[in-house]
């Protein structure tokens, strides 16, 4: 415990020990034991269960941070087990840091690798409808974008990645990706119509630009409301809500025309499944 730095002084009955009089090897300290306060003694050392207890401080710096160490811990407190047969060396489970590193951590590792992993789906669930590489290319881009403007302001505002800033993420990767589809759904259909790739854009825009907008609109006043809540969660909750949904606004109708134009050319298909 002691080689790491982010955990604190740790204590044991050895430190009991040590601040009674007498030799550091001698029998009568731990005959002297018996003399302390049985609350007192028995918040390190329970001889009936076999059990003792070394106490340790950790640092509010997020459980993120903890995650490295406790796993290092982990690992040497393993060895130690096999090494002394008989003996038991874990964490309390009810250490409210360890249990936050052994689930609501983990859950939040877990989210984030699950968000890649819609990431792939979209993009290939895109390409299939639209039966187009080239389009599935394009729209991974504008959904990504306002991951990456959240995620920045995150790192920016000084939090950490938590269960409710995950969710937020998920809930509105959704959103993203519908207004996404309903640029591309109207894109196709004005290409059918017009061999002219930017006047198909320009239709596209004026056609779903307004309902995006207001819907928008709509969504991010209604987060808005809820960072005047007293929960800290609803208010991250919120404040990644309306972020991420402005911001994938300006991936639709900025970031998607703009990469239609460039790297949208090309024949479309009579038919989208």
């Amino acid at each position: 415990l002691k080689s790491e730095s982010l955990i604190g002084h740790p204590l044991s009955i050895k430190n009991l020990l040590d601040t009674l009089p007498g030799d550091k090897e001698s029998v009568e300290r731990l005959n002297m034991l018996e003399l302390l306060p049985p609350q007192l003694k028995r918040t390190f050392y329970t001889p009936e269960l076999r059990h003792a207890q070394v106490l340790f401080r950790v640092q509010d710096i997020g459980i993120a941070k903890y995650g490295p160490v406790f796993g290092r811990l982990s690992e040497k407190f393993e060895s130690l087990s096999k090494k002394y047969s008989g003996f038991d060396v874990r964490f309390d489970s009810d250490s409210t840091p360890v249990w936050r590193y052994e689930n609501l951590y983990q859950i939040v590792v877990h989210l984030t690798e699950s968000l890649g992993m819609a990431s792939g789906i979209i993009f290939g669930v895109l390409t299939l409808v639209y039966k187009s590489l080239r389009i599935g290319l394009i729209s991974l881009i504008p959904n990504m974008f306002p991951l990456t403007v959240a995620g920045a302001y995150l790192y920016l505002s000084g939090q950490s990645l938590e269960m409710v800033s995950v969710c937020a993420f998920t809930v509105c990767l959704g959103i993203a990706v519908d207004d996404t589809i309903h640029f591309l759904t109207r894109y196709v259909e004005e290409r059918k119509r017009t061999p002219d790739e930017h006047e198909a854009i320009r239709k596209s825009f004026t056609g779903v630009g307004t309902a995006l907008i207001m819907t928008t609109v709509v969504l991010v006043a209604g987060f808005l409301t809820v960072l005047t809540s007293d929960g800290r969660e609803h208010r991250i909750f919120a404040a990644m809500g309306a972020i991420t949904i402005a911001s994938a606004l300006v991936g639709d109708l900025v970031f998607l025309p703009a990469l239609l134009a460039q790297f949208g050319g090309g024949k479309i298909r009579s038919e989208v499944a």
